[in-house]
């Protein structure tokens, strides 16, 4: 080691030259890394959604939801299956253990499902993993006071979808609201009896006649070429003039025609039809949604799409473009922020060093490890591809006060030495023993501290993904300070403080006569009262905890609300669309609204498979004060004006949730029980949001086969099936290219919708060719039907969901399963509470085990360092007495338990350790040099009391900004609560470590040396004997 302190010492331009390489290198990795708001977490669930047009929820869920939950249920890992059967589509969602690697989950997933005979006329089932992928990135509405909505609608699918998908990082762009021309046919049933046609013989004929045909290769002048039979169908001309060869029947048609034009028995017209709605501060809009893939970079992708809004707007001066949701300016600022934090803890720690030194040189030699140490580990980070987030830049700003530790002991060290009376040794050499001296203590605390995070991972699930790049930030930080403590710092002091420092008289007489050397003395020789005091200390701290609440992680305070309005069971798009009118009544005249933006139909991310849902995206100012009190008053409002259910949210909620599951044997008396607890939860201050999902019932049609005529002219069950499913909905037939535009053409009903079905015009061919009325075969009955059919894990259920807005999630949730359990529930009903509880759970367990299993390996780390237990013993004996502060940091500032507060007892662990590691190391040295125990511990805590308050004070000014400007800065995950534990825990065990751990190791030392002779006498005895 003296070799490489040697080297370092005599070769300053080559290490300049590294450092500037560094420094360059380093910047450049920051600036090219990618920015986001989150390390990209992945949900232990996988979602698989299935669409089956025209079907009813219960054959939903007999043909689809069920063979595919039978199958997946037996996977390994499984932990719940929730699925929703309703109109059309199967939404299943698989909840894994945290342990389950997701990559390799959805994979089993999609093998399943592959290998299961579903209806022909379902789709493929779309398997994916939850992710904050799925989710755009940014939200766009779009108008053009010049243009109508379906030349928008058509210039946006084409020009704009186009420009934007140029964009790197780009997976997908939906566009929203758009209106579509299509040829519809609607076909006349008389006109189609008199030729004894059905609709099914017409559509078969034009969609082999309209379509390209490939004949293969032929020999064309003994060359071979692809042959083609070209459709004669490519325009709406061609489509009214088309010639239908007429079904010959058991007698004479009724003009003796053997074709018949598509004119004659249809009307064929061309329309505009909606894909979808998108509303914009109550007027239509076309909606853009842009999403990212995996590797993109939000703040990259969000700023390349605002580029060619620019060019675009630029090129159409009508062309107006809002941002209703951009999550790349929230990342922006939080980063900024986050950098101005880390900018205030290091200014702090900076000032704290130059008020213990007193010396602008050796004050600059220990700060220097803070850039040096940041810009590497921003080095290796780029290297592994992590981004740049909250996360990493809270890591450092964590790491601000720990990667000065090291310079600061080395720096002190050698200063102490330059200063102090006698010093035999110069320049180069004392400078050299002086580094070599601390090593030893260095380097165990790195790692030690470095053992304290490897814990996390082995953390699994979302907790783990967000935690793992801020435990290797700070890794990977305290390398780098370990380095330039030894390489560094012995180079600049060597080239700064060229010139003996003058002893300083004064300071040795004050240490002579240092109140604290006169405590520690008192705390040796009064050891019994010096544990109980502080193990009341201790022990009254605990009584506390019942003072302190329980969350998961701290909501961030977006200004944004997201709402989902289900409109009531068998609703048609006119009818939500006036709901929707209704409900933009009320949010227009809302204080410090910005926009809102309504959308239905294609294109929700929230539920992709739901088609009525309507999504709404409400965009605030900044100065709106409480967020939370908005979406408390506008559940209340909308409650009022529609009818309906209502989901609304803050889009930086979501962490303190509560969900509560209700089982039972059938549909009404789930229904009954959950309204029952959801009338017993309205009147609960701390929920907001409340929220109860039943089963609801649509009125349908039930058609009834008279089996037995059906038999006699046979005619099979499958050819009503087509004639009644072609009633069902408009159905595409082919498509016409017009312009390089493709037009679908779809055969209409020729019934509004919502108006009554009627069999009365309605055939059905036999064998014969003879046309028989549908209404002779089949009976038509009004019933009622669930809207859609809820179960999980095989059980029908229901669902109750709301935000706790308190602080202590878990009283809340507590309290909330004991008025659940003094509820009168019908027999067979059975409640569980899930959401944040289950997360808290869960993801507490595996800290508490991270924090044991962290000190173990400190433990372990320190047995190596020193070389026997007894060291080791006395340093743990810090640790406990840094709950006094933290529990009562916690409690003074009101701030709940949680995922970041978790997080700060772990780093704790490492910063304690690292104090009493510094003294415990000295009290070796001067023992070996032959100083009496009592004589070693006097010297060192006088010798290591500035150093350790130095590092300590250093640590507690980088945090200090966590505390002090909280987290409504959109910083929630690395909040206040982890500033707080760790400078209330920094305090109380800086304080106690500089007695107890002298005291517990003269009392273990005295305990070992009895030990040792009694073992000796024993020996002694066995040898006369």
């Amino acid at each position: 080691m003296k070799k490489l302190i040697s080297f370092s010492i005599n070769n300053k331009l080559a290490l300049w030259i590294l450092t500037i390489f560094v420094i360059l290198f380093g910047t450049y990795s920051g600036y090219s890394m990618k920015l986001e708001t989150l390390p990209n977490i992945n949900e232990p669930v996988v979602d698989v959604t299935t669409v089956y047009p025209g079907a009813s929820p219960n054959e939903i869920l007999e043909q689809v939801t069920e063979p595919i939950e039978n199958t997946v249920s037996n996977l390994e890992g499984v932990k719940s299956v929730t699925s929703t059967s309703f109109e059309n589509a199967s939404s299943i969602q698989i909840q894994y253990d945290l342990k389950k690697n997701m990559e390799d989950a959805e994979g089993e997933v999609k093998e399943a499902v592959q290998s299961l005979g579903l209806p022909s006329d379902a789709e493929q089932p779309r398997v994916a993993r939850v992710s904050y992928n799925d989710l755009p990135v940014l939200v766009l509405a779009l108008t053009d006071e010049n243009e109508s909505l379906q030349e928008l609608s058509h210039y946006a699918e084409t020009t704009i979808k186009s420009e934007f998908e140029s964009v790197e990082g780009i997976s997908d762009i939906k566009v929203v609201g758009t209106i579509q021309k299509e040829l519809e046919v609607s076909f006349n049933d008389k006109d189609l009896n008199a030729f004894n046609l059905t609709e099914q013989n017409v559509i078969d004929y034009i969609q082999s006649i309209s379509s390209d045909a490939p004949l293969g290769l032929q020999v064309v002048d003994d060359e071979e070429q692809s042959a083609v039979i070209k459709g004669s169908v490519t325009s709406a001309e061609d489509l009214k003039n088309l010639e239908i060869p007429v079904v010959p029947s058991p007698g004479e048609s009724e003009n003796g025609k053997t074709f018949v034009k598509m004119s004659e028995i249809s009307t064929i017209n061309e329309v505009t039809k909606e894909k979808s709605v998108s509303r914009m501060n109550g007027k239509e809009a076309i909606g853009i949604q842009v999403y990212k893939n995996a590797a993109g970079n939000t703040v990259q992708v969000v700023d390349g799409i605002q580029e060619k809004m620019k060019e675009l707007e630029k090129k159409k001066d009508s062309l107006a473009f809002t941002s209703v949701l951009n999550e790349g300016d929230p990342i922006k600022d939080s980063v900024h922020v986050m950098f101005q934090k880390a900018l205030m803890g290091a200014a702090f720690a900076i000032l704290i060093i130059l008020m213990f030194l007193r010396n602008i040189k050796t004050t600059i030699i220990a700060v220097v490890s803070i850039p040096l140490s940041l810009i590497i580990s921003l080095m290796v980070l780029n290297q592994l591809d992590i981004t740049l987030n909250l996360m990493t830049l809270g890591a450092m700003t964590v790491a601000i006060g720990r990667v000065v530790d090291d310079s600061i002991v080395v720096i002190e060290n050698i200063f102490r030495r330059m200063t102090l009376k006698g010093e035999t040794l110069k320049g180069f050499e004392l400078i050299k023993e002086a580094t070599a001296e601390m090593f030893s203590p260095i380097v165990s605390s790195t790692i030690v501290t470095i053992g304290v995070f490897l814990p996390l991972g082995l953390i699994d699930g979302p907790v783990g993904e967000l935690f793992l790049p801020f435990g290797l930030t700070i890794v990977f930080a305290l390398l780098a300070s370990l380095i330039v403590s030894i390489t560094i710092v012995p180079m600049m002091a060597h080239l700064l403080l060229r010139k003996n420092i003058q002893h300083n008289s004064k300071r040795s007489k004050e240490r002579r006569k240092s109140p604290y050397k006169r405590l520690l003395n008192w705390s040796l020789n009064h050891k019994i009262i010096s544990f109980v005091i502080v193990n009341v200390l201790l022990v009254g701290s605990l009584f506390l905890l019942p003072m302190i609440g329980v969350s998961f992680i701290p909501d961030s305070e977006n200004k944004v609300i997201i709402a989902s309005y289900n409109p009531v069971p068998g609703s048609t798009n006119d009818d939500i669309k006036k709901e929707i009118q209704k409900s933009e009544d009320v949010l227009l005249e809302r204080d410090h609204l910005n926009d809102v933006q309504a959308s239905f139909g294609e294109g929700n991310p929230l539920n992709p498979s739901d088609t009525k849902q309507v999504l709404f995206i409400i965009n605030y100012h900044p100065e709106l004060a409480d967020i939370t009190k908005e979406q408390d008053e506008l559940a209340s409002k909308l409650k009022d004006v529609n009818k309906g259910e209502w989901d609304i949210q803050s889009s930086g909620s979501g962490y303190n949730t509560l969900s509560l599951f209700v089982y039972g044997d059938n549909s009404g008396e789930v229904n009954e029980a959950v309204e029952k607890i959801n009338g017993t939860l309205e009147s609960e201050n701390e929920l907001t949001g409340l929220k109860a999902s039943t089963s609801e019932s649509l009125k349908q049609l039930g058609f009834v086969l008279d089996t037995e005529k059906i038999a006699s002219l046979n005619i099979q069950p499958l050819q009503i099936f087509d004639v009644l499913s072609q009633g069902s909905s408009s159905t595409q037939i082919t498509s016409l290219n017009e312009g390089g535009e493709m037009i679908p053409v779809n055969v209409s009903q020729g019934q509004e919708e919502g108006s009554a079905f009627s069999l009365e015009d309605k055939r059905v061919q036999t064998l014969t060719n003879e046309n028989v009325k549908l209404s002779e075969l089949v009976k038509v009955e009004e019933e009622t039907a669930p809207a859609s059919i809820t179960k999980r894990n095989g059980k029908v259920y229901g669902v109750i969901t709301a935000s706790i807005t308190g602080d202590d999630v878990a009283a809340v949730t507590s309290k909330v399963q004991k008025e659940v359990d003094q509820l009168d529930l019908a027999d067979g009903i059975e409640v569980e509470v899930g959401g944040v509880a289950d997360q808290i759970d869960e993801s507490f367990t595996q800290l508490g085990i991270a924090i044991i299993s962290a000190i173990m390996i400190v433990y372990f780390v320190l047995v190596l360092t020193f070389g026997g237990g007894l060291a080791p013993l006395a340093i743990l004996f810090s640790l406990p007495y840094a709950i006094i502060g933290s529990l009562v940091g916690l409690v003074v500032m009101n701030e709940p338990i949680s995922i970041s507060v978790m997080i700060g007892a772990l780093m704790l662990i490492g910063i304690v350790v690292t104090n009493a590691i510094v003294l415990v190391d000295r009290i070796v040295q001067k023992e070996k040099q032959g100083y009496s125990t009592r004589e070693s511990i006097l010297e060192a805590g006088m010798t290591r009391l500035r150093p350790i308050f130095m590092t300590a004070l250093a640590t507690i000014g980088a945090l200090a900004p966590l505390v002090i400007t909280g987290e409504s800065d959109g910083s929630g995950l690395i909040s206040s609560g982890l500033g707080i534990t760790v400078i209330g825990g920094l305090i109380s065990s800086t304080v106690l470590t500089l007695f107890i751990v002298p005291v517990a190791y003269e009392t273990l030392a005295k305990m070992k040396m009895k030990l040792g002779r009694k073992n000796r006498k024993g020996h002694e005895k066995g040898e006369v004997a």
